[in-house]
């Protein structure tokens, strides 16, 4: 048992390090998007597209990803989608033009699709199915690391050798990486003869089961949900929010990307929590979902409308991580959707789910650029566009939107608990 724990950790340990570069992937734009809309000369819009690039690549693949993940293994699409990351995050270090920009991050949303996916599916083959809430909040703090790497860290690291080298570096990280999955991970416990934790199997082919996740209603209140809560939450992590700071309150980047970083805090400490909390409950959690998407709301709501979206500053901290501890809870709609349909399929169920979140977030990001740039005074600062607080004020009205979507959704979400 002690030698069947160290290989079962072992893979989801390697896989859950790959998960950390995603997190960092997908946010880095926001901490150094006045640098790339500099030196490319980006409007809102084409910034806006430019971080979408990684959101679009990864909501194509995530269909095809969870077919794969049940047909092919985790192994060897996880190693050549770190590679292909790898080489994308390189190629978008040396990006002159919008266009060489477009296709290194799209790059890097394909390579990064494959992973989220595949550690659900190992967690799902190695792991007793009583400890999947738990696990998935585990994966979510160590992905959130990333996230919060992606803040201050990056910033401090991009005024320090720039924003170009910082992504030769993580381009290389992944390359090592990369390596590490195709020497480490198994597919099945029965490859290094170990009995599978599966009761059972079934000869069912994969396009029975792609059309029986679609087909069922209860998959998509999970696919909406996570689309509104963390689409909207990406676009600011990911790339509003620090621009927004810099322009409303005038402080640096570096001081912006302090304030920000609560947010990832805030996913961070509430992610090992909210597996816990779903065993405490005996899997209610919908209660838990009406409480965080409700709350997610009414901050966004005291933001704008009470504050137009300029609270003190001081009470940016609070607000940032209560954000954070509301948004983390949307792990629970892949222990939900795994359950409303067959164990078989768990890849595809949870990778048709996992496009929702980027769906949201490009539409979401695309949508405050758009909003930014029709308000748009003409300002320019060292190559930067300057939008004021009266245009942020109409954008984020769009975060409020989804905030109110995500609680419809909630009630729609089928309760598979033990007192459901």
């Amino acid at each position: 048992m002690k030698k069947y724990n160290i290989h079962r950790f072992s893979i989801w340990g390697i896989l859950v390090l790959a998960f950390v570069t995603v997190f960092f992937h997908r946010l880095s734009i926001g901490a150094v998007a006045d640098d790339i809309s500099r030196d490319l000369s980006l409007s809102g819009k084409a910034l806006g597209n430019l971080t979408s690039m990684n959101f679009y690549a990864y909501a194509l693949m995530q269909i095809p990803v969870g077919i794969m993940v049940d047909t092919i293994g985790v192994r060897k699409i996880c190693t050549i989608g770190t590679l292909i990351s790898a080489i994308g995050s390189i190629l978008f270090g040396f990006s002159d033009t919008l266009i060489i920009a477009y296709i290194s991050r799209f790059m890097v949303g394909i390579g990064t699709s494959v992973i989220i996916v595949s550690i659900l599916k190992v967690q799902t083959r190695w792991f007793n199915p009583k400890k999947y809430s738990t696990l998935s909040g585990l994966t979510s703090f160590f992905g959130n690391i990333g996230a919060f790497m992606a803040t201050v860290p990056l910033t401090y690291l991009a005024v320090s050798i720039g924003w170009r080298n910082t992504f030769f570096s993580l381009g290389f990280i992944s390359l090592i990486i990369a390596l590490g999955i195709f020497l480490i991970v198994k597919d099945t416990p029965e490859e290094l003869g170990y009995e599978s934790v599966l009761k059972s199997k079934s000869n069912r082919n994969i396009k029975e089961g792609f059309f029986s996740v679609v087909k069922n209603k209860y998959t998509w209140p999970n696919f909406i949900l996570i689309g509104s809560l963390v689409g909207s939450t990406t676009a600011i992590l990911g790339l509003w929010g620090i621009p927004y700071m810099v322009h409303v309150y005038g402080i640096s980047k570096q001081q912006a990307s302090g304030y920000l970083s609560f947010l990832s805090i805030g996913f961070i400490l509430g992610a090992p929590m909210v597996g816990k909390l779903s065993e405490v409950l005996k899997g209610e959690i919908k209660k838990i979902l009406y409480t965080t998407t409700t709350l997610f709301t009414l901050v966004w709501i005291y933001i704008v409308f009470i504050f137009d979206s300029k609270p003190p500053i001081r009470h940016l901290p609070i607000l940032f991580f209560i954000i954070g501890l509301c948004v983390i809870t949307h792990i629970l709609v892949f222990t939900n959707v795994k359950e409303v349909n067959d164990i078989e399929f768990s890849g595809i169920a949870s990778s048709i789910v996992n496009v929702g979140e980027f769906v949201g977030s490009s539409l979401v990001s695309l949508g405050i650029g758009i909003i930014l740039d029709k308000g748009w005074s003409g300002k320019i600062i060292n190559g930067s566009r300057i939008y004021n607080l009266k245009d942020y004020n109409k954008a984020f009205i769009v975060i409020i939107i989804m905030g109110l979507i995500s609680i419809i959704s909630t009630y729609s979400i089928r309760d598979t608990s033990k007192n459901g």
